[in-house]
């Protein structure tokens, strides 16, 4: 973290200069504008404290060039005329804060220390996009509960939600339909509790104060903490180490947070929602997650179906994904063959929605541009053949398999001239399901 101090006052800077040094920070001095300019062609910092008047110029005048080159920067002003025009001015052309000369040596600290602290949390924690655009496709009833369910917490602050089901359902985005219905000016802060290792996840809570533990050189703001006024995330909640498990408790009850190190607890207004894809009940029976918890956090239950129970649903979501895949990929691509459709609702989707995403994805990026359809012989072999372990026995006890060696095309075109096109009695016929007679009639273009 690089900190420039821009003042011409040479002892203050020098001052200013050793004592953020002794904090840790690399610290570079500028006397003036100039000085600036220079620096700035260089390299770029991380937090200014600029003071008004220059030497060779007003201090404010050089702050959009500052966050023009560094737009993450966080400028601090520095100013013995604070008068609240000049204030004013600062904080419209962007400054982070200012301070009053002369001021104590300790509030410069703790303001630099929140500043970097700022840009830090940025780089360090998952923030979902509060993009409007989000919402929740389909029809079923299971989906519309979902729904009706997220419009009725959207009056509610320190409520606690559970998200149950399968991999790739969707629990994100009820955790940020449920945050976007919110009337909080917070962000939604997520936490994979099983991507951060246990010796990591306590700070990254609740945080800690400097001198907390070895290693620990200044403040950090944890995850709980951040999520002030908004909501926090937690997936995969049933691989919280037990011996967090406890502390969370503590908070969901308590609604105050205290860092490692501190004396004091602090008060948080926060959304908590929890996923999962694993059975809690059976982990508390198991002992490996806390009874008392699961209650807590199950204060309101959500429960998404998987995609194979949702009916008609994954051809709404289906359009959707063509919709997007077709914007980002400049594309025209107008829809399913009734074939496909015909695959996609008998398909068991082991994914779910997110598998759906990733099959339409890889089609286009395989497909050729110039059709305007998405065909059976377009899909991954693999879901049709799943479909086809159910066959009916082969009429005259030869199989196809038998009769390729005669000649595929030919044996497929007399089949259905046979049954006057209708393919699920020639599939019948050949000992094959519908759906790999579609494959093989897609593959010599009869389909």
């Amino acid at each position: 973290m690089e900190i420039w101090i821009v003042d011409d006052e040479k002892n203050l800077n020098q001052g200013l200069a050793i004592a953020l040094e002794g904090e840790g920070w690399e610290v570079v001095p500028a006397y003036s504008l100039a000085d600036l300019s220079h620096l700035l062609s260089e390299r770029t910092p991380d937090v200014v404290l600029l003071d008004v008047r220059l030497p060779d110029g007003d201090g404010i005048s050089a702050l959009p060039s500052i966050l023009r080159t560094r737009p993450e920067a966080k400028v601090i002003v520095m100013t013995a005329y604070g008068d609240s025009p000049t204030i004013v001015r600062a904080i419209q052309e962007g400054a982070y804060d200012f301070l009053d000369k002369p001021f104590p040596l300790e509030a410069v600290k703790n303001l630099v220390a929140r500043a970097a602290e700022s840009i830090l949390l940025k780089r360090r924690i998952s923030r979902l996009s509060r993009d409007r655009s989000v919402s929740l496709v389909g029809d079923c009833p299971a989906v519309a509960a979902v729904r009706s369910l997220v419009e009725k917490l959207s009056g509610h602050r320190d409520v606690n939600v559970l998200v149950w089901g399968e991999s790739g359902t969707g629990k994100e985005v009820v955790a940020r339909l449920i945050h976007e219905a919110s009337s909080g000016s917070g962000d939604l802060i997520a936490l994979n509790c099983a991507a951060i290792p246990e010796a990591l996840l306590e700070a990254e809570l609740f945080g800690y104060r400097r001198g907390a533990f070895t290693g620990a050189a200044q403040d950090k703001t944890g995850l709980i903490e951040s999520a002030d006024g908004g909501t926090l995330f937690l997936d995969e909640i049933a691989d919280l180490p037990m011996a967090l498990q406890g502390k969370l408790l503590r908070f969901l009850d308590s609604r105050t947070v205290r860092p490692l190190g501190a004396t004091r607890e602090r008060k948080v207004s926060v959304r908590v929602v929890c996923a999962t894809a694993a059975d809690l009940k059976e982990r508390v029976e198991k002992g490996a997650f806390r009874q008392d918890l699961f209650y807590r956090i199950s204060m309101i239950p959500v429960l998404l179906p998987p995609l194979r129970e949702r009916g008609r649903d994954v051809l709404l979501l289906a359009e959707t994904f063509i919709s997007e895949f077709n914007r980002k990929l400049n594309r025209s691509v107008r829809g399913l063959t009734p074939e496909v459709e015909e695959v996609f609702l008998r398909y068991r989707w082991p994914g779910n929605v997110r598998e759906l995403r990733n099959v339409l994805e890889r089609v286009f990026i395989l497909k050729d541009p110039s059709e305007g359809e998405i065909r059976l012989s377009d899909l991954p072999a693999e879901m049709v053949e799943a479909l086809s372990g159910d066959a009916p026995s082969p009429a005259g006890g030869k199989t196809l398999e038998d009769r390729l060696l005669a000649g595929e095309r030919a044996i497929l075109e007399k089949a259905l001239a046979e049954h006057g096109g209708n393919r699920t009695r020639a599939a019948e016929s050949l000992g094959i399901s519908r759906y790999a007679l579609l494959r093989k009639l897609q593959k010599h273009r009869l389909a």
